[in-house]
């Protein structure tokens, strides 16, 4: 027996019952008439909605220990900061994998996935890019184009696209990723919030100041909402909006922003936590900003262009969520793994349905 909350009836009507009908019907074995379902009603469903049943197993998969081992220390390596180890490592479990379980495999994508996050961050983003559409052609393969962690590798496509200058891609690439996240999660869940910055962040390199700030409250409306008030999350859709607002020549609401930034980044990590004391110092260019425009409306001021741009960290999906990237990445250049024994052939068959290996940029995915 379940006990449910008080508030369980507000809990219920925040659901999204389309995103929580299809993970049902996807985990019992049920197929469905696809038709609009009132979910306002007593009864949506009924009998005759049920076209079929499958029969849902479930199993043990074997993998090879080593190079599970190594694909799990890569990634720690990864998120230290140790890109040249992080790199060496992923590259043999990447052939390991390739030997022992074959180029389709979830393993794989996961391992084509770490790279192309270890390239973006070497600023190899061609790589980067190759890697990626590598991951998404393998796991739209095995786990159909639906998966939660096909619209992720579509959200990082578009950030490796918008670091290339090829804007309307990167675009293209968001668009894909909100449908399936709207369709998989709903509108509510984190990863969406998360996406909605990264659009913000493109519209604000192409001078779109109030549509980056309608995807920026959207993202802080989620992330208060789902997260709480007091995340780390929420301090970042405050800063980013801070930003936005400073472009449009609004220090004062910018500035005031910042504040609740800080004051939430403070309770967290301390008074000196380098975000903390970065945050501090925007509270007072913002403010000083204020006084400027106060003073002298008709001087003009700096570009705050390259401030948004400087200032604004993009978010990465990684190991299955979204974090913010690195800024400040400095540009460090790694030899690919020679040939050998287990990594000659690593990536090939993928190759032929993603095209470009061997460190070539690859064409732009179909984006229907």
């Amino acid at each position: 027996d379940f006990d449910l909350a008080d508030d369980a009836d507000e809990t219920l009507q925040r659901l999204r019952k389309l995103p929580l009908l299809r993970a049902v019907a996807q985990r019992v074995g049920v197929q469905l008439v696809a038709r609009d379902y009132d979910f306002k009603s007593p009864h949506p469903l009924t009998s005759d909605d049920i076209l079929q049943l499958f029969p849902v197993a479930r199993g043990t998969i074997s993998v090879c220990k080593e190079a599970q081992d190594h694909l799990n220390l890569g990634k720690q390596y990864f998120s230290v900061g140790n890109l040249q180890k992080a790199f060496e490592l992923l590259h043999e479990a990447l052939a390991m994998f390739h030997q022992t379980c074959g180029p389709m495999h979830n393993m794989v994508a996961q391992c084509y996935g770490a790279l192309a996050m270890v390239y973006y961050n070497l600023q190899d983003l061609g790589n980067a890019m190759s890697y990626q559409q590598k991951a998404i052609v393998i796991l739209e393969k095995i786990s159909a184009w639906d998966d939660p962690e096909v619209a992720l590798g579509y959200g990082n496509m578009a950030l490796f696209s918008h670091c290339l200058n090829h804007n309307r891609r990167a675009l293209l690439y968001i668009r894909r990723a909100e449908y399936l996240l709207l369709l998989v999660c709903g509108p509510n869940h984190p990863d969406v919030a998360a996406l909605y910055i990264n659009t913000a962040m493109i519209h604000l390199d192409l001078q779109h100041v109030r549509s980056a700030l309608r995807y920026l409250h959207a993202a802080l409306t989620i992330n208060e909402s789902m997260l709480g008030p007091d995340h780390v999350s929420t301090a970042t859709s405050y800063h980013a909006t801070a930003v936005a607002l400073s472009m449009m020549r609004a220090a004062p609401l910018a500035a005031k922003n910042e504040q609740k930034c800080h004051d939430i980044l403070r309770a967290l990590l301390g008074e000196q936590h380098p975000r903390v004391q970065e945050s501090h110092h925007w509270i007072l260019q913002f403010a000083a900003r204020g006084k400027l425009q106060a003073q002298q409306k008709q001087l003009p001021l700096p570009d705050d262009s390259a401030m948004g741009k400087e200032t604004l960290r993009p978010v990465v999906f990684a190991n299955g969520g979204a974090r913010e990237a690195e800024k400040n990445i400095p540009a460090v250049r790694i030899a690919p793994p020679k040939k050998g024994k287990r990594g000659g052939k690593a990536g090939r068959g993928v190759d032929r349905l993603a095209g470009g290996g061997n460190g070539e940029p690859v064409g732009e995915i179909a984006v229907q």
